[in-house]
Protein backbone atom coordinates (compact mmCIF):
# COMPACT_ATOMS: atom_id res chain seq x y z
CA UNK A 1 0.00 0.00 0.00
CA UNK A 2 0.81 3.69 -0.73
CA UNK A 3 0.77 5.53 2.99
CA UNK A 4 -0.09 8.30 4.01
CA UNK A 5 0.74 9.62 7.37
CA UNK A 6 0.22 12.50 9.77
CA UNK A 7 3.00 12.42 12.53
CA UNK A 8 4.16 15.76 13.61
CA UNK A 9 6.11 14.19 16.44
CA UNK A 10 8.39 11.90 15.07
CA UNK A 11 12.39 11.62 16.33
CA UNK A 12 14.62 8.52 16.40
CA UNK A 13 16.51 10.08 19.29
CA UNK A 14 13.72 10.98 21.78
CA UNK A 15 11.02 9.06 23.73
CA UNK A 16 7.25 9.49 23.98
CA UNK A 17 4.96 11.10 21.80
CA UNK A 18 8.42 11.56 19.45
CA UNK A 19 8.87 8.04 19.66
CA UNK A 20 5.18 6.75 19.06
CA UNK A 21 5.73 8.73 15.92
CA UNK A 22 9.20 7.61 15.09
CA UNK A 23 8.40 3.91 16.16
CA UNK A 24 5.19 3.38 13.95
CA UNK A 25 7.05 5.44 10.60
CA UNK A 26 9.50 2.60 11.53
CA UNK A 27 7.46 -0.40 11.41
CA UNK A 28 4.71 0.49 8.73
CA UNK A 29 8.07 1.42 6.51
CA UNK A 30 8.48 -2.41 6.40
CA UNK A 31 5.55 -3.07 4.78
CA UNK A 32 4.44 -0.26 2.84
CA UNK A 33 5.53 2.69 0.49
CA UNK A 34 5.30 5.74 3.13
CA UNK A 35 4.68 9.89 2.30
CA UNK A 36 5.50 10.88 6.23
CA UNK A 37 4.50 14.58 7.14
CA UNK A 38 6.43 16.08 10.18
CA UNK A 39 7.47 18.66 11.84
CA UNK A 40 10.49 20.39 10.79
CA UNK A 41 11.33 20.92 14.30
CA UNK A 42 12.44 17.17 13.64
CA UNK A 43 14.61 17.09 10.56
CA UNK A 44 17.84 17.58 11.98
CA UNK A 45 17.56 13.88 14.00
CA UNK A 46 16.07 11.93 11.72
CA UNK A 47 18.26 12.96 8.30
CA UNK A 48 20.73 12.44 11.00
CA UNK A 49 19.85 8.72 11.86
CA UNK A 50 19.06 8.19 7.84
CA UNK A 51 22.82 9.61 7.37
CA UNK A 52 24.26 6.82 10.29
CA UNK A 53 21.91 3.78 9.06
CA UNK A 54 21.71 4.24 5.24
CA UNK A 55 19.85 0.91 4.82
CA UNK A 56 16.94 1.83 6.93
CA UNK A 57 13.55 3.46 5.87
CA UNK A 58 14.09 2.76 2.22
CA UNK A 59 10.26 3.18 1.71
CA UNK A 60 9.41 6.20 3.08
CA UNK A 61 9.97 10.27 1.89
CA UNK A 62 10.00 12.43 4.86
CA UNK A 63 7.94 15.77 4.14
CA UNK A 64 8.96 18.69 6.38
CA UNK A 65 6.24 20.89 7.29
CA UNK A 66 7.37 23.84 9.62
CA UNK A 67 4.09 26.97 9.92
CA UNK A 68 6.03 30.07 8.17
CA UNK A 69 8.35 32.27 10.11
CA UNK A 70 6.01 35.82 10.81
CA UNK A 71 3.18 33.24 12.26
CA UNK A 72 5.66 30.94 14.49
CA UNK A 73 8.57 33.58 15.51
CA UNK A 74 7.28 33.16 19.18
CA UNK A 75 7.29 29.56 19.13
CA UNK A 76 10.49 28.36 21.23
CA UNK A 77 10.58 24.59 22.74
CA UNK A 78 7.38 23.85 24.06
CA UNK A 79 5.80 27.43 24.78
CA UNK A 80 2.51 27.47 22.94
CA UNK A 81 2.78 24.26 21.15
CA UNK A 82 -0.64 23.83 21.39
CA UNK A 83 -1.33 26.69 19.33
CA UNK A 84 1.82 25.99 17.10
CA UNK A 85 0.13 22.32 16.55
CA UNK A 86 -2.79 23.53 15.56
CA UNK A 87 -1.48 25.84 12.92
CA UNK A 88 0.92 22.79 11.61
CA UNK A 89 -1.77 20.92 11.17
CA UNK A 90 -3.63 23.60 8.72
CA UNK A 91 0.03 23.95 7.30
CA UNK A 92 -0.05 20.12 6.66
CA UNK A 93 -3.46 19.05 5.18
CA UNK A 94 -2.61 22.20 2.41
CA UNK A 95 0.53 19.90 1.40
CA UNK A 96 -1.25 16.84 1.83
CA UNK A 97 -3.98 17.93 -0.27
CA UNK A 98 -1.29 19.00 -3.33
CA UNK A 99 0.40 15.47 -2.26
CA UNK A 100 -2.97 13.47 -2.97
CA UNK A 101 -2.98 15.44 -6.15
CA UNK A 102 0.18 14.29 -7.80
CA UNK A 103 -0.08 10.58 -6.60
CA UNK A 104 -1.64 7.89 -5.54
CA UNK A 105 -2.29 6.88 -2.00
CA UNK A 106 -4.37 4.23 0.03
CA UNK A 107 -5.26 5.63 2.93
CA UNK A 108 -3.85 8.43 5.29
CA UNK A 109 -3.05 7.63 8.75
CA UNK A 110 -2.73 10.20 11.91
CA UNK A 111 -0.18 9.37 14.41
CA UNK A 112 1.05 12.25 16.43
CA UNK A 113 -0.14 13.78 18.27
CA UNK A 114 -2.23 10.82 19.63
CA UNK A 115 -4.68 12.82 20.89
CA UNK A 116 -8.21 13.57 20.38
CA UNK A 117 -8.68 17.37 21.80
CA UNK A 118 -6.18 18.95 19.43
CA UNK A 119 -7.43 18.91 15.28
CA UNK A 120 -6.61 16.87 12.50
CA UNK A 121 -7.65 17.95 9.18
CA UNK A 122 -6.79 14.93 7.66
CA UNK A 123 -10.36 13.29 7.39
CA UNK A 124 -10.60 16.23 4.62
CA UNK A 125 -8.47 14.79 1.84
CA UNK A 126 -11.39 12.41 0.87
CA UNK A 127 -9.04 9.01 1.30
CA UNK A 128 -9.79 6.39 3.33
CA UNK A 129 -9.29 7.41 6.94
CA UNK A 130 -6.96 5.86 10.08
CA UNK A 131 -7.79 8.24 12.94
CA UNK A 132 -5.49 7.15 15.89
CA UNK A 133 -4.12 5.47 18.45
CA UNK A 134 -5.53 8.79 20.23
CA UNK A 135 -6.15 9.53 23.63
CA UNK A 136 -7.21 12.46 25.54
CA UNK A 137 -10.11 11.94 27.61
CA UNK A 138 -8.30 10.14 30.89
CA UNK A 139 -8.72 12.37 34.28
CA UNK A 140 -7.47 12.35 37.91
CA UNK A 141 -10.34 9.79 39.74
CA UNK A 142 -12.00 12.62 41.69
CA UNK A 143 -11.97 9.79 44.76
CA UNK A 144 -8.27 9.88 45.32
CA UNK A 145 -8.20 14.04 46.11
CA UNK A 146 -4.87 14.47 45.25
CA UNK A 147 -3.19 17.32 46.62
CA UNK A 148 -1.79 18.63 42.60
CA UNK A 149 -1.40 22.55 44.15
CA UNK A 150 -3.73 25.36 42.69
CA UNK A 151 -1.51 25.54 39.16
CA UNK A 152 -2.15 21.89 38.56
CA UNK A 153 -6.17 21.71 39.69
CA UNK A 154 -6.44 25.13 37.35
CA UNK A 155 -4.35 23.01 34.95
CA UNK A 156 -7.08 20.45 34.74
CA UNK A 157 -10.04 22.70 34.72
CA UNK A 158 -8.88 23.77 31.63
CA UNK A 159 -7.85 20.99 30.02
CA UNK A 160 -11.27 19.71 31.33
CA UNK A 161 -12.98 22.56 29.59
CA UNK A 162 -11.03 22.28 26.77
CA UNK A 163 -12.09 18.59 26.39
CA UNK A 164 -15.45 19.70 26.31
CA UNK A 165 -14.88 22.49 23.53
CA UNK A 166 -12.90 20.49 21.35
CA UNK A 167 -14.87 17.45 21.46
CA UNK A 168 -17.91 19.85 19.93
CA UNK A 169 -16.46 21.98 17.37
CA UNK A 170 -17.62 20.93 13.70
CA UNK A 171 -13.89 20.03 12.49
CA UNK A 172 -14.29 16.66 15.41
CA UNK A 173 -17.54 16.08 14.87
CA UNK A 174 -16.62 15.77 10.74
CA UNK A 175 -12.83 13.95 11.93
CA UNK A 176 -14.96 10.98 13.39
CA UNK A 177 -17.54 11.29 10.73
CA UNK A 178 -15.29 10.61 7.96
CA UNK A 179 -12.79 8.22 9.76
CA UNK A 180 -13.09 4.66 8.94
CA UNK A 181 -12.12 3.38 12.02
CA UNK A 182 -11.29 4.91 15.20
CA UNK A 183 -8.55 4.04 17.95
CA UNK A 184 -8.03 4.40 20.78
CA UNK A 185 -5.73 4.40 23.84
CA UNK A 186 -7.91 3.80 26.55
CA UNK A 187 -11.85 2.97 27.29
CA UNK A 188 -11.98 6.86 28.82
CA UNK A 189 -11.46 8.10 25.74
CA UNK A 190 -13.65 6.36 23.75
CA UNK A 191 -16.42 7.74 26.30
CA UNK A 192 -15.41 11.10 24.01
CA UNK A 193 -16.54 9.92 20.92
CA UNK A 194 -20.04 10.57 19.93
CA UNK A 195 -21.68 6.94 20.87
CA UNK A 196 -23.15 6.82 17.24
CA UNK A 197 -19.68 6.24 15.85
CA UNK A 198 -18.97 3.42 18.59
CA UNK A 199 -19.16 0.76 15.89
CA UNK A 200 -15.60 2.10 14.37
CA UNK A 201 -13.45 1.96 17.46
CA UNK A 202 -11.01 0.02 18.93
CA UNK A 203 -9.05 -0.07 21.75
CA UNK A 204 -5.49 -0.02 20.98
CA UNK A 205 -2.53 1.36 22.83
CA UNK A 206 -0.43 4.31 20.85
CA UNK A 207 2.66 3.09 22.43
CA UNK A 208 4.97 -0.05 21.38
CA UNK A 209 8.72 -1.15 22.18
CA UNK A 210 11.20 -1.23 19.22
CA UNK A 211 12.90 -5.19 18.84
CA UNK A 212 16.31 -3.66 19.60
CA UNK A 213 14.88 -2.32 23.11
CA UNK A 214 13.25 -5.88 24.16
CA UNK A 215 16.51 -7.97 23.29
CA UNK A 216 18.49 -9.10 24.57
CA UNK A 217 16.04 -11.17 27.12
CA UNK A 218 17.22 -9.33 30.68
CA UNK A 219 18.84 -11.47 33.34
CA UNK A 220 16.73 -11.52 36.41
CA UNK A 221 18.70 -10.10 39.45
CA UNK A 222 18.97 -11.47 43.30
CA UNK A 223 19.88 -8.09 44.71
CA UNK A 224 20.22 -8.36 48.57
CA UNK A 225 19.04 -4.86 48.76
CA UNK A 226 15.41 -4.50 46.32
CA UNK A 227 15.83 -1.17 43.91
CA UNK A 228 12.88 0.51 43.23
CA UNK A 229 12.81 2.89 40.45
CA UNK A 230 10.07 6.21 39.95
CA UNK A 231 10.58 7.54 36.34
CA UNK A 232 8.60 10.89 34.52
CA UNK A 233 8.03 14.08 34.27
CA UNK A 234 8.06 16.41 37.45
CA UNK A 235 4.61 16.82 36.99
CA UNK A 236 2.48 16.69 40.37
CA UNK A 237 0.17 14.57 38.46
CA UNK A 238 2.53 11.93 37.90
CA UNK A 239 2.23 11.08 41.65
CA UNK A 240 5.90 11.69 42.69
CA UNK A 241 4.79 12.78 46.16
CA UNK A 242 2.17 9.89 47.22
CA UNK A 243 4.94 7.57 45.88
CA UNK A 244 7.85 9.15 48.34
CA UNK A 245 5.18 8.87 51.08
CA UNK A 246 4.52 5.26 50.78
CA UNK A 247 8.00 4.50 50.04
CA UNK A 248 9.32 6.18 53.67
CA UNK A 249 6.56 4.55 55.23
CA UNK A 250 7.52 1.00 54.14
CA UNK A 251 11.32 2.03 54.92
CA UNK A 252 9.80 2.47 58.44
CA UNK A 253 9.05 -0.54 59.00
CA UNK A 254 12.88 -1.99 58.11
CA UNK A 255 12.35 -3.33 54.17
CA UNK A 256 15.65 -3.30 53.07
CA UNK A 257 14.90 -1.61 49.92
CA UNK A 258 16.11 2.09 47.95
CA UNK A 259 13.78 4.20 46.08
CA UNK A 260 15.46 6.23 42.75
CA UNK A 261 13.59 9.17 41.10
CA UNK A 262 14.63 9.91 37.37
CA UNK A 263 12.80 13.13 36.76
CA UNK A 264 13.37 15.61 34.35
CA UNK A 265 14.86 19.43 34.86
CA UNK A 266 14.91 21.84 37.51
CA UNK A 267 11.42 22.49 38.69
CA UNK A 268 9.89 24.06 41.72
CA UNK A 269 8.12 20.88 42.14
CA UNK A 270 11.60 18.42 42.02
CA UNK A 271 13.04 21.06 44.12
CA UNK A 272 10.56 20.93 47.02
CA UNK A 273 10.57 16.58 46.51
CA UNK A 274 14.22 16.61 46.53
CA UNK A 275 14.56 19.05 49.68
CA UNK A 276 11.38 16.53 51.26
CA UNK A 277 13.32 13.58 50.38
CA UNK A 278 17.02 13.87 52.04
CA UNK A 279 15.85 15.56 55.00
CA UNK A 280 13.70 12.29 55.43
CA UNK A 281 15.46 9.52 54.35
CA UNK A 282 18.64 8.79 53.09
CA UNK A 283 17.46 5.94 50.94
CA UNK A 284 15.55 8.31 48.45
CA UNK A 285 18.21 9.09 45.67
CA UNK A 286 17.40 11.61 42.77
CA UNK A 287 19.28 10.82 39.34
CA UNK A 288 19.88 13.50 36.48
CA UNK A 289 18.37 12.70 32.90
CA UNK A 290 19.85 9.91 31.28
CA UNK A 291 19.90 9.58 27.22
CA UNK A 292 17.07 7.49 25.58
CA UNK A 293 19.95 5.19 24.33
CA UNK A 294 20.66 4.21 27.33
CA UNK A 295 17.45 3.57 29.22
CA UNK A 296 17.44 0.40 28.49
CA UNK A 297 20.71 -0.56 30.24
CA UNK A 298 19.20 1.81 33.17
CA UNK A 299 15.81 0.27 33.55
CA UNK A 300 17.95 -3.12 34.12
CA UNK A 301 19.95 -1.79 37.30
CA UNK A 302 16.57 -2.28 39.07
CA UNK A 303 14.23 -4.63 40.46
CA UNK A 304 10.74 -2.86 40.52
CA UNK A 305 9.25 -0.23 38.38
CA UNK A 306 6.90 2.41 41.10
CA UNK A 307 4.06 4.20 38.95
CA UNK A 308 2.14 6.28 40.67
CA UNK A 309 0.64 8.25 37.59
CA UNK A 310 -2.92 9.58 38.48
CA UNK A 311 -3.56 10.38 34.65
CA UNK A 312 -1.22 8.81 31.90
CA UNK A 313 -3.07 7.76 28.78
CA UNK A 314 -0.44 5.51 27.60
CA UNK A 315 2.37 5.15 30.56
CA UNK A 316 5.32 4.47 28.45
CA UNK A 317 7.60 4.19 31.39
CA UNK A 318 5.46 1.01 32.52
CA UNK A 319 5.84 -1.05 29.27
CA UNK A 320 9.65 0.52 28.74
CA UNK A 321 10.33 -1.21 32.71
CA UNK A 322 8.32 -4.23 31.62
CA UNK A 323 10.00 -4.45 28.46
CA UNK A 324 13.64 -4.91 30.66
CA UNK A 325 11.65 -7.57 33.24
CA UNK A 326 10.75 -5.27 36.02
CA UNK A 327 7.23 -6.01 37.68
CA UNK A 328 5.40 -3.07 38.00
CA UNK A 329 4.07 -1.32 41.36
CA UNK A 330 1.31 1.24 39.60
CA UNK A 331 -2.15 2.76 40.23
CA UNK A 332 -4.92 1.07 38.69
CA UNK A 333 -6.27 3.29 35.87
CA UNK A 334 -6.06 4.72 32.55
CA UNK A 335 -2.92 3.68 30.31
CA UNK A 336 -1.26 1.45 32.63
CA UNK A 337 -4.61 -0.23 33.76
CA UNK A 338 -4.68 -1.26 30.18
CA UNK A 339 -1.11 -2.07 29.56
CA UNK A 340 -0.50 -4.36 33.01
CA UNK A 341 -2.27 -7.41 34.37
CA UNK A 342 -2.37 -8.90 37.56
CA UNK A 343 0.37 -11.42 36.71
CA UNK A 344 3.08 -9.00 35.88
CA UNK A 345 2.47 -6.13 38.48
CA UNK A 346 0.62 -5.47 41.31
CA UNK A 347 -2.29 -2.71 40.87
CA UNK A 348 -3.37 -0.14 43.63
CA UNK A 349 -7.31 0.93 43.23
CA UNK A 350 -7.55 4.34 43.12
CA UNK A 351 -8.94 5.26 46.57
CA UNK A 352 -8.89 8.44 48.71
CA UNK A 353 -4.81 9.50 49.52
CA UNK A 354 -4.17 8.00 52.80
CA UNK A 355 -5.64 4.35 51.78
CA UNK A 356 -4.04 4.75 48.59
CA UNK A 357 -0.28 5.47 50.73
CA UNK A 358 -1.01 2.03 52.75
CA UNK A 359 -1.96 0.06 49.86
CA UNK A 360 1.19 1.30 48.18
CA UNK A 361 3.34 0.74 50.90
CA UNK A 362 2.21 -3.17 51.22
CA UNK A 363 3.05 -3.46 47.58
CA UNK A 364 6.22 -2.10 48.18
CA UNK A 365 6.69 -4.06 51.30
CA UNK A 366 5.72 -7.14 49.67
CA UNK A 367 7.85 -6.76 46.65
CA UNK A 368 10.98 -6.01 48.97
CA UNK A 369 10.81 -8.94 50.88
CA UNK A 370 9.93 -10.84 48.18
CA UNK A 371 12.69 -12.07 45.17
CA UNK A 372 10.58 -14.94 44.13
CA UNK A 373 8.04 -13.05 43.73
CA UNK A 374 9.71 -9.94 42.05
CA UNK A 375 11.50 -12.97 39.55
CA UNK A 376 8.33 -14.22 38.70
CA UNK A 377 6.30 -11.06 37.96
CA UNK A 378 9.23 -10.05 36.05
CA UNK A 379 9.22 -12.60 33.62
CA UNK A 380 5.09 -12.27 33.05
CA UNK A 381 6.02 -8.40 32.62
CA UNK A 382 8.49 -9.26 30.18
CA UNK A 383 6.50 -11.55 28.21
CA UNK A 384 3.63 -9.34 27.97
CA UNK A 385 6.08 -7.06 26.58
CA UNK A 386 6.81 -9.16 23.91
CA UNK A 387 3.68 -10.38 23.07
CA UNK A 388 1.47 -6.76 23.43
CA UNK A 389 3.44 -4.51 22.34
CA UNK A 390 6.65 -4.95 20.71
CA UNK A 391 6.44 -3.07 17.53
CA UNK A 392 6.75 -5.77 15.17
CA UNK A 393 3.43 -7.91 16.82
CA UNK A 394 1.84 -4.65 16.98
CA UNK A 395 2.72 -3.63 12.87
CA UNK A 396 1.03 -7.14 12.02
CA UNK A 397 -2.25 -6.03 14.03
CA UNK A 398 -2.42 -2.46 11.87
CA UNK A 399 -1.72 -4.01 8.91
CA UNK A 400 -5.08 -6.02 9.21
CA UNK A 401 -6.98 -2.65 10.14
CA UNK A 402 -5.35 -0.68 7.17
CA UNK A 403 -6.80 -4.01 4.89
CA UNK A 404 -10.29 -3.58 7.01
CA UNK A 405 -10.33 0.06 6.00
CA UNK A 406 -9.31 0.29 2.07
CA UNK A 407 -11.48 -3.12 1.48
CA UNK A 408 -14.97 -1.34 3.28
Amino acid sequence: MNILASAYACDPYDGSERAVGWNWICEIDNFHQVTALVSSVYKCNIEDYKRNNPDSLKNTEFVYIAVPKPLSFWHRGYRGERIYYIMWQICAANVAKKLVLKQKFDLVHHITYVTCVLPTYMHKLGLPFLYGPVAGGDQIPKVIGYPIGFKTAIFEKVRKFSQIIFTSTPNFKRTVKFASMILTATEETSRLIPKKYHNKIKIFQAIGLSDQFLYPEPQFKQNKKCRFLMVGRMLKLKGFEIGIDAFVSALNTGINAELVILGDGNSEHLRTLKKKSETVHEAIKFTEQVEYKKMRQFYQEFDVLLNCSMRDSGGFVVIEAMGCGLPVICIDTAGPKVNTTIDSAIKIKPANYSVMKKNLKEAIINMANNPELRETMGRAAYNRAINKFAASNRTKIMNEFYNQIITK
